[in-house]
């Protein structure tokens, strides 16, 4: 009679956890490579020393529509949310100043200044002038400049004789390295720990 032979637990454990490894592995292979940018940078803008209210509704993203479509519309590229008018959230690739402000019926170059698709014009001159600092440093237009992870924008029409007084928030950073539940979830600007949630988030949703 023949006796069968079974293989013993710490055999099956060890197996288990080596093909489990390999998955997950896998799994953090692919969600690294695919995962889509997730970030923040800052700005304001002012007029005559004045600074632009962004922090209403129709400047906004609805979190909604975090999870509603696969399909990603240019809104949903890069926005602000929950009257936030500080934080500009990033969600893809490429994204431009220039995509967000079109984004919210702004148009800018060197020598003129539109809101709300035209509705207010500012043309520069002789005694004003729009200029613009990326980080605190002057910079030429940077309308097609790339936004990347904790910019910060500061755009002046007028006089910019005390430019360097006028506020921008440095939150940027924050947003980074936290939950962000005005932005679909974690940041995959924050660390190692931030990247982790994503892809578990991705892995339990999907």
């Amino acid at each position: 009679m023949e006796i069968i032979k079974f293989k013993s637990p710490i055999k099956v454990i060890l197996s288990v956890v080596i093909i489990l490894a390999v998955f997950i592995a896998g799994y953090l292979y692919a969600g690294i490579k695919f995962i889509p940018p997730h970030f923040h940078a800052n700005f304001a803008m002012y007029i005559d020393g004045e600074r632009v209210d962004f922090s209403g509704d129709e400047f906004m993203e609805d979190i909604a529509a975090c999870g509603l479509s696969d399909l990603m519309f240019p809104a949903h590229r890069v926005h602000l949310h929950q009257n936030n008018a500080d934080t500009i959230h990033v969600h893809a690739q490429g994204v431009s100043w220039g995509h967000f402000f079109a984004n919210n019926r702004v148009v800018f170059n060197d020598t003129l200044l539109s809101l709300q698709d035209g509705e207010q014009l500012l043309l520069a001159g002789e005694d004003k002038k729009i200029s613009f600092l990326i980080n605190w440093e002057k910079t030429t237009n940077p309308y097609n400049d790339l936004i990347r992870s904790e910019d910060s924008l500061v755009i002046v029409f007028g006089d910019d004789t005390n430019i360097s007084e006028l506020f921008v928030s440095d939150n940027a950073w924050e947003y980074n390295s936290k939950y962000d539940p005005g932005s679909c979830g974690w940041t995959n600007q924050g660390g190692i720990s931030a990247l982790f949630w994503d892809l578990l988030h991705g892995f339990m949703w999907h």
